[in-house]
């Protein structure tokens, strides 16, 4: 961690790259280090791929739109909650420029792509190591600060829910409510906060649920423009691998979603299978219980095809 703090103390403007198809993790925490850093006196700007989907706009809107040419004055990049270079996109040629990196991840398959490099596979949530690493730069934390800490890792930890909960992540998540923020308002807005139209597309894509491997296995394939009909843009596409996972007997859960230039693959463990394994297979990564990665076949058959043999492996099948 030391080798990072020497570089955040050295520089005077910082570029904060989340991944690509911001969540709530990556977002809270690029927004919770750009307002420390501006704390310390210091310019920070956090650049986004992508337009971020609306349920999302609670958590504020601290960011600029990447655009190629970007002019900048930034001496230091700093990456958060991002697995591998290839989930910056098209910002690599910032990162390039700039030419002096901090990457600060809770990804296991983590391929420690910065000059500096902190990665914490057992973190729940990037911003469980950012509560950590303030409190060792002795920055002050704000209610602010506390909010979008807070509302990182209860995303990520589906509300305290999942196996990536530790003693210490509940440590962290006891000492951020002792500040001045509504954790009842984030937690409606995380995970009850549906729309008409998300409701109706969710229950299309369950009537077309696929069950492999004696039902462990369960699959949803869609496309990026499905939601169209209900007046829902790619962006704003919910979550659908929640689907099949909140299925009693699945083991593996699977969502495939065709987009431009290929499909994207999701994947969550209820079980002992590992699924980053399963991802890394296909050039992704991830988390034990929850990983992903973007396929290259030709058709939504050949993707399933060969996600379902893959998941069929892990489990033993």
């Amino acid at each position: 961690m030391q080798a990072v703090i020497d570089k955040i103390m050295k520089a005077e403007s910082i570029a904060v790259f989340p991944h690509v198809n911001e969540d709530p993790d990556a977002l809270g925490s690029c927004f919770a280090f750009a307002k420390a850093m501006r704390g310390m006196g210091k310019k920070a700007t956090v650049y986004v791929s992508g337009k971020i989907e609306s349920r999302l706009n609670f958590i504020g809107g601290d960011y600029v739109l990447y655009r190629e040419g970007t002019e900048h004055d930034h001496d230091l990049c700093v990456c958060l909650d991002c697995g591998d270079l290839g989930r910056i996109t098209e910002r690599k040629a910032m990162f390039d420029e700039i030419n002096n990196s901090v990457n600060i991840d809770h990804h296991y398959t983590n391929t420690n792509f910065a000059d500096a490099n902190y990665v914490d596979g057992k973190a729940a949530a990037a911003s469980e190591i950012l509560f950590e690493l303030f409190n060792k730069m002795n920055i002050e934390i704000t209610d602010d600060i506390a909010k979008d800490l807070y509302t990182a890792i209860c995303s990520d930890t589906g509300c305290f829910k999942y196996s990536n909960v530790t003693p210490k992540t509940m440590r962290i998540a006891a000492d951020l409510l002792e500040y001045n923020f509504d954790h009842a308002e984030i937690v409606r807005l995380l995970f009850d906060n549906d729309s008409l139209a998300a409701a109706k597309l969710k229950a299309e894509i369950t009537e077309g649920i696929k069950s492999f491997a004696g039902d462990k296995i369960r699959l949803v394939s869609t496309d990026e423009r499905a939601g169209e009909k209900y007046g829902i843009s790619k962006e704003d596409i919910p979550n659908l691998v929640d689907i099949p996972r909140r299925i009693e007997g699945t083991e593996i859960a699977v969502c495939i979603k065709r987009i431009e230039g290929g499909f994207k693959l999701s994947l969550r463990s209820n079980g002992k299978a590992d699924v980053s394994k399963v991802s890394m297979q296909f050039g992704g990564g991830g988390h034990v219980k929850a990983a992903g990665a973007i396929l290259h076949f030709d058709s939504a058959e050949e993707a399933e095809n060969a996600v379902v043999s893959a998941c069929m492996r892990e489990l033993g099948e």
